[in-house]
């Protein structure tokens, strides 16, 4: 094994002992075992606010219903074999249209670049030919002219999906990338995180050149299942490793990962860490961390997957399990500064179907709604505006929750924790309001529909402090409400709510005035 694995063996031993309960983790930092892990720096501020969204492939079919639900960000492949099929031949047109339509909808596009031509690489999937990179950076620079600016204006461009996958054979085509290697001989020819680190080297400054405000984002890395797990996986775990040891990290901008959670228990549910420190929010602290031990930067993180099936194998739904993966998710990602995320999907996919059974989607094949979807849009409408402010770690450990600040009225978002071991029935929670006699809104998701056509899971109230709903029926600035295993929003209706400054009217110029047509005035 060559001396550069070394290290990764002590990456792979500390992960392992993290997952057995060997390390405990405290809080944004481990205390005393000489791991420290670091929050992904938060996004630029002029991005906007809402970090929500939803993922569509191959088409944007339904994803005009996600718009309806406040669904901002959306991620489309883009194939080279099919606009370049011969070299310096291109044709633009296949994509032309979804993008258009993809920007008239509202929706922040994600470029995800993959599908190799013949002419250019081994694999649709993998390593391009060493010979073939420049024509690979002309048509990254082609492409970011074109795609950046209107009607289009893509601002983030991603190379290839799950570029760590390491079967080339098998998943190659399914996943959308095959860069991994770690001795798998599905591996796609030449592959490695080194080759990756070589591509972006020449795709990086094509982008910049295009466009110096796009940003790169690395491919949605899998960085779990990995070929060294028990079993047996797909993943190489020393995929980014070797990308960063290859000097990679200085031609990507944002850090991109996937997270489902029927991983969590193998790799990022360290023994001794609290409902806020395991889970997604782990596994976004942990690359952060590998990239920052590897380059002294803190990246942001996208994800562009998160999701869980609505439907187990035989069919029988099991949308609690859906519901509960979405809040916490989405939770976690607001709490380490993850934007944006996409739900993977926006609608069920009939080769997900086909595959395994799975239906990860909102919508269901045919675009009709699943109780899911209603969650979805209730989560993104209360908090599309809303800034992350803390955990309730004062919490006991029964309850999970959030706050957040929602241009200027507090809002809090909170649940029996799905992790406690013995669900007992609604407990009680004290909630200040700003001021005695104030009212609380309060805004419940309920996470246990009965079926698919159980879409009425959405209802609102409000409560006064002293009056019906108050469970401790006293005037006393605090509202007492029961807590469940619901979703539960609390908005502080005594707090002013912040409006924006308008725009001061310029006194207008008479003399340009006599020249003005009749509709601008």
């Amino acid at each position: 094994m060559s001396k550069k694995h070394v290290p990764l063996i002590l990456f792979s031993a500390l992960a392992l002992l993290l997952a057995v309960g060997m390390i405990s983790v405290s809080g944004a930092f481990a205390d005393g075992v000489g791991v420290n892990l670091v929050d992904p720096t938060p996004p630029p501020p002029e991005m906007p606010a809402n970090p929500y969204g939803a993922y569509f492939n191959p088409d944007l079919k339904h994803a005009d219903k996600l718009r309806e639900a406040d669904a901002l960000w959306i991620t489309l492949f883009l194939h080279w074999r099919n606009v370049e099929p011969s070299p310096g031949q291109y044709n633009w047109a296949a994509w032309d249209e979804p993008l258009r339509q993809a920007a008239e909808m509202g929706y922040q596009v994600i470029v995800t670049v993959t599908g190799n031509p013949s002419w250019a690489a081994e694999t649709g999937c993998g390593p391009i030919r060493e010979d073939r990179l420049d024509d690979f950076a002309t048509f990254i620079r082609k492409a970011v002219g074109r795609y950046s600016y209107p009607p289009f204006t893509v601002r983030y461009w991603a190379f290839y999906n799950e570029p760590d996958n390491s079967d080339a054979v098998n998943y190659g085509g399914i996943l959308g990338g095959c860069w991994g290697f770690d001795y798998n001989p599905n591996a796609a020819p030449g592959a490695g995180g080194a080759a990756y680190a070589n591509m972006l080297k020449y795709v990086y400054p094509a982008v910049k050149a295009a466009n110096p405000d796009a940003y790169v984002a690395i491919g949605g890395l899998a960085y779990d299942y990995f070929t060294t797990d028990p079993g047996g996986g797909l993943f190489d775990p020393y995929f980014l490793t070797d990308v960063l040891d290859a000097g990679g990290g200085d031609y990507f901008d944002v850090l991109n990962f996937h997270y489902y959670p029927w991983s969590a228990d193998i790799h990022w549910e360290p023994e001794g860490a609290n409902r806020y420190e395991r889970h997604l929010a782990f596994k976004a602290r942990w690359i952060t961390t590998e990239v920052y031990n590897a380059t002294g930067k803190r990246m942001p993180i996208m994800i562009t997957e998160v999701g869980e099936t609505s439907h187990n194998k035989d069919g029988i739904p099991d949308y609690h399990r859906q519901m509960w993966t979405l809040f916490e998710t989405f939770m976690h990602a607001r709490m380490v500064n993850v934007y944006p995320i996409l739900w993977f999907t926006g609608a069920d996919l009939q080769f997900s179907i086909d595959y395994d059974g799975r239906r990860y989607g909102l919508l269901k094949l045919d675009g009709a709604p699943k109780p899911t979807y209603f969650a979805y849009k209730t989560l993104v409408q209360e908090l599309k505006e809303a800034t992350f402010v803390r955990p309730r770690d004062d919490l006991p450990s029964r309850f999970e929750g959030y706050v957040f600040n929602d241009r200027g009225r507090t809002k809090q978002v909170i649940w029996m924790y799905s992790g406690h071991p013995d669900f007992p029935p609604p407990q009680p929670l004290d909630l200040p309001v700003s001021k005695k006699g104030g009212s609380m809104r309060v805004v419940r998701v309920r996470s246990h529909p009965h079926d698919d056509q159980d879409l009425d899971i959405v209802s609102e109230y409000t409560v006064t402090d002293g009056g019906q709903g108050d469970h401790d029926g006293w005037v006393n600035g605090k509202i007492r409400v029961m807590i469940d295993e619901d979703y539960q929003f609390f908005e502080d209706l005594s707090q002013p709510m912040d409006t924006p400054t308008p725009t001061p009217t310029a006194t207008p110029d008479p003399h340009i005035d006599l020249f003005l047509p009749i509709f601008y005035r």
